[in-house]
């Protein structure tokens, strides 16, 4: 087998040969592309006249229509093949691909049944006929074909008699692709008439054309939106009438076009560059967690790669470092970013706008008609316009002094960090235009405002579950939200637009200092750093709460935890089926439980109506948690000892638990230290998730960090770092435990003396 490394390094040597005389081929027709790289979408009828007319090509088959094209432009492809219609409006969209060559073959498009479903599919070519008998499909065709700019038009429908489902796929314009937040194309439009025809909701399965014609075939969905009619195809489902036929052509680079015109891609190294909305099909999206950005992504694109963060530092640094290519923010955010970050850039315009309110619990109504009126009051004596004025337009940072009282108690406010204008911090205080309205409403009530900063997807379960009175973190108005909670009236109306990096954005003016930063030395940025995110608003006091908070909560949940586990083990190993079996039943559920899900458990359900303070809940938590392994570690020390050692203590006169407490302990604690040692780092490493119940502690200080200076590297490593700290002190204190009570460690000490 020593062959086998060289054949390797030779087929690899052969494929990089291969792959820069593809990059340099110049196509003059459809025949020059035998032996070539093309992408097709696996299940598609291009798939299949590629498979039989180029045999000798590699075949790249993709999920869907979107990555065929991604794969042309950034080279991994020569070509594809699409209808000629969808190449259409893709070549007006992307002037850097050219045609290759007439059109290959055409077929008729149709939409498709099951077998047996004789109703329906003659329900539908009655419609097809009397559409074109009436006018309405050459409307259809002028609309979609020939300017495609069209918008979907209103259908009238009720829904009295039910759904219809749909299998269908993202392949674009103008035949189906998501537009303006909806549904259009060509056969959305179609398949909307024919479902209000028969008095139907249609209800759409987006999926890849792969899976569309087995989704029909077996009762999923009960028609799909339109595919070729193929002599294969029939023999799993039925065809229509057709609708419409089309041609289809190789389409290319321009630059790989014998004698072809236009210009180079926009990258060799990747997909082109952000015009639009429409250019994030396929790509990799970042938003936050439990927001109305996430809920748009997924059902907008559900093409591309949505990649959800708890917290909106996490989003920035991703669309920064290259993890995702784009996020969605609202327009007041995000001017403050691009002040503080001159990488990013925004992308046309904005994509839609909420109402942003106030949250209350169900049975808070007295509380939120109070706000309701303190807003109202704001409006017409000017405070509003105020606090418009300077968070919003003059982009004053700075609190205003507001007296607080505390004579009706303390208002306890759920919000999160997501930058300024909105809640920031600074100084290690809480600011935005949030803040302040929530402060002057506390006032205006005779309280004290206490807020609870957390995830912004742990908001609303924070709020239904009691654990704060309301909520304010400009959150949009929803009808999914107002299941749960119920919302003030409206107090700011929120715009958003798309946003990444001006290097990803066509069109965008990329500065000499943005493009190529100059570098410092290694020692200059790590004081620079240094001064950005420890000194530079009192950070350390961030982190000097956070790292307080981790302590006490990795020593308290480990003496908590400690002494539980030494009494579940006791249970464990009593001969007492009513001691023995529940602590059987404890060790088998904590130790299968993730520590998170206990976490919130405990905080969301256990604790549910009870005042309790998250920091006490987290020690609970994690004190359960270890208990569990503690007690087996325990018992597995204790039954490692000679039991004749129990009977000559007793036989020497001890009780028996004098002989528990001099002999067999600290032999057991000996022996189990090791084990010990490893499970408390891993509990103090646990802590790190204790920010989902709205504990501040030191991975949550670093967060916040990051929400204001966009480092990536110095919170992270200073975090870590700290978290090392920790375990070491504590590995330090049971090590001179281990060497005081080893009788080894005391015996040599003897023999020294």
């Amino acid at each position: 087998m020593k062959w086998l490394p060289k054949f390797a390094s030779a087929l690899i040597c052969c494929g990089v040969l291969a792959s820069a005389a593809v990059s340099a081929a110049q196509f003059s027709s459809p025949a020059d592309l035998h032996g070539k790289s093309i992408a097709v979408a696996t299940g598609s009828a291009q798939e299949a006249f590629v498979r039989k007319a180029y045999p000798d090509s590699t075949l790249l088959q993709y999920q869907n229509i979107p990555d065929t094209v991604m794969a042309v432009t950034s080279g991994k492809a020569d070509a594809s093949i699409k209808d000629d219609v969808s190449l259409a409006e893709l070549l007006r969209q992307n002037n850097s691909l050219g045609v290759l060559g007439e059109s290959m073959f055409s077929s008729p498009l149709a939409s498709g049944f099951r077998k047996g479903n004789v109703e329906l599919k003659a329900q539908f070519n009655r419609f097809l006929a009397q559409i074109r008998q009436s006018g309405v499909y050459e409307e259809m065709v002028n609309r979609w074909m020939r300017h495609p700019a069209g918008a979907m038009p209103e259908i009238p429908n009720k829904g009295d008699n039910g759904e219809l489902t749909i299998a269908a796929a993202v392949i674009g314009l103008p035949f189906f692709a998501v537009k303006d937040n909806v549904l259009s194309g060509f056969e959305v439009e179609l398949i909307d008439r024919f479902a209000a025809s028969l008095g139907k909701k249609p209800q759409y399965l987006i999926m890849d054309i792969g899976g569309m014609i087995a989704a029909v075939a077996s009762g999923k969905a009960d028609i799909l939106a339109g595919l070729y009619d193929t002599e294969e195809r029939r023999k799993r489902i039925d065809f229509s009438d057709p609708y419409y036929s089309m041609g289809n052509q190789f389409y290319t680079l321009k630059a790989n076009i014998a004698g072809g015109s236009g210009p180079a891609p926009q990258t060799t190294n990747g997909p082109p560059k952000i015009a639009s909305a429409a250019d994030l099909h396929g790509r990799r999206i970042a938003v936050m967690m439990g927001t109305a950005y996430a809920d748009y992504a997924t059902k907008t694109f559900p093409d591309a790669t949505i990649l959800q963060y708890q917290s909106q530092s996490d989003v920035l640094l991703a669309v920064a470092e290259g993890k995702a290519d784009a996020s969605i923010n609202d327009v007041d955010t995000l001017r403050e970013i691009l002040r503080e970050n001159d990488a990013f850039g925004t992308v046309g315009e904005s994509l839609f706008s909420f109402d942003a309110g106030v949250g209350f619990r169900k049975d808070s109504a007295e509380l939120r008609g109070r706000f309701n009126e303190f807003l109202k009051q704001s409006r017409e004596n000017g405070v509003y316009d105020a606090l418009l004025d300077r968070w919003l337009k003059r982009a004053d940072h700075k609190m205003p002094e507001i007296p607080e009282s505390a004579d009706g108690g303390e208002l306890v406010i759920g919000t999160a960090i997501v930058g300024l204008p909105i809640v920031s911090m600074e100084n290690n205080e809480l600011v935005g235009f949030d803040i302040e309205m929530m402060k002057r409403f506390a006032a205006s009530l005779g309280m004290r405002a206490k807020f609870s900063t957390m995830d912004f997807g742990a908001l609303i379960p924070a709020l239904a579950s009691g654990k704060v009175d309301l909520i304010a973190c400009e959150i949009f108005i929803t009808a999914e939200r107002q299941k749960r909670i119920d919302f003030s009236d409206p107090y700011y109306n929120v715009g958003n637009k798309i946003f990444a990096l001006k290097k990803n954005i066509a069109g965008s003016e990329v500065t000499a200092a943005t493009a190529a930063p100059a570098k410092a030395s290694f020692l200059q940025a790590v004081v620079e750093s240094f001064k950005s995110n420890i000194i530079e608003e009192k950070r350390y006091l961030l982190i000097l709460d956070g790292l307080q908070t981790s302590i006490v909560i990795s020593v308290f949940a480990t003496l908590f935890g400690t002494a539980l586990g030494g009494v579940v083990c006791f249970m464990r190993m009593s001969r007492n089926q009513l001691l023995s079996v529940p602590a059987k039943v404890y060790i088998s559920i904590l130790r299968g439980m993730p520590v998170l899900v206990l976490l919130m458990l405990i905080f969301y359900v256990v604790f549910a109506s009870v005042a309790i303070n998250p920091t006490l809940v987290a020690i609970i938590a994690f004190g359960m948690n270890f208990a569990a392994y503690f007690a087996e570690i325990f018992r597995a020390g204790m039954s490692g000892l000679n039991k004749g050692q129990q009977e000559a203590g007793i036989a020497m006169g001890f009780t028996p638990t004098q002989t528990f407490m001099h002999i067999m302990l600290p032999q057991t604690i000996v022996r189990i230290l090791p084990v010990y040692k490893g499970e408390l780092i891993s509990l103090v490493k646990m802590t790190s998730v204790v920010g989902y119940i709205a504990v501040q502690d030191l991975t949550k200080a670093g967060d916040i960090i990051r929400s204001r200076t966009f480092d990536a590297f110095f919170p992270l490593v200073m975090v870590a770092v700290l978290y090392f700290l920790i375990a070491w002190i504590l590995m330090q204190a049971l090590e001179y435990l281990e060497r005081r009570i080893d009788p080894m460690t005391k015996r040599g000490k003897a023999g020294a003396k």
